[in-house]
């Protein structure tokens, strides 16, 4: 599994690789690299062993942050506006294949594992795409050829790892939410805060 000192940070320049395509089948090299990246994403989802570790959560990892410049990446993680839906992918040479006009965005902007810093701004990713990859299971011990149509945050969390493979990282993307172009582009964001009014009433009459 890997840990917290695995993981390569921004300025590192593996990742501003543009990474190999992965042979197949899967060398057992490459099979423990991948097998890293899920065991990372797992753990992480569980506070518990997040103290243990000593880790950082997270919902993805891509192949250059553990140093491996390889087209690879692991996702964990549960939709928050679909119910939690959870999505676990091992994806091996993927390919975005289509991407929407419509663009959208985290309110509260992104993060990553690489960068250990606070940013401003926001990431504008296309709302849906359609992708098609090569996915591990590890329960089975094989691999298969699937076609993954994403819309909303799965799609943003596909996006941020995809563009890591491209050696691109979100900080490359960052813009200022006042400053997004509506005009010339369908972009929202992909969800809202709203002040609770009622709530503030009995704030100011307690």
């Amino acid at each position: 599994m890997f840990l917290s000192d695995d993981i390569t940070k921004e300025g590192n320049p593996v990742l501003r690789e543009q990474c190999k395509e992965v042979t197949l089948p899967l060398s057992d090299e490459d099979l423990e690299t991948l097998k890293g990246l899920h065991e990372y994403e797992v753990i992480s989802q569980i506070d518990e062993l997040v103290k243990k570790y000593k880790i950082r959560p997270g919902v993805g990892i891509a192949a250059p942050q553990v140093g491996v410049a390889k087209r690879m990446f692991a996702i964990e993680m549960d939709d928050f506006l679909d119910d939690n839906k959870h999505y676990s992918f091992c994806c091996v040479n993927p390919k975005i294949v289509e991407r929407s006009k419509e663009m959208t965005y985290l309110p509260g902007g992104e993060g990553c594992l690489s960068v250990d810093r606070n940013t401003c701004g926001v990431v504008l990713r296309n709302n849906k795409i359609v992708a098609k990859t090569w996915l591990y299971d590890f329960n089975t011990g094989k691999l298969s050829f699937k076609t993954l149509r994403l819309e909303g945050y799965p799609a943003i969390v596909f996006q941020h790892e995809y563009d890591h493979l491209d050696g691109i990282m979100f900080v490359d993307k960052l813009i200022d939410e006042d400053k997004i172009d509506h005009k010339n582009q369908i972009v929202f964001p992909l969800y809202t805060i709203e002040d609770d009014e009622e709530y503030e009433d009995e704030e100011e009459n307690a």
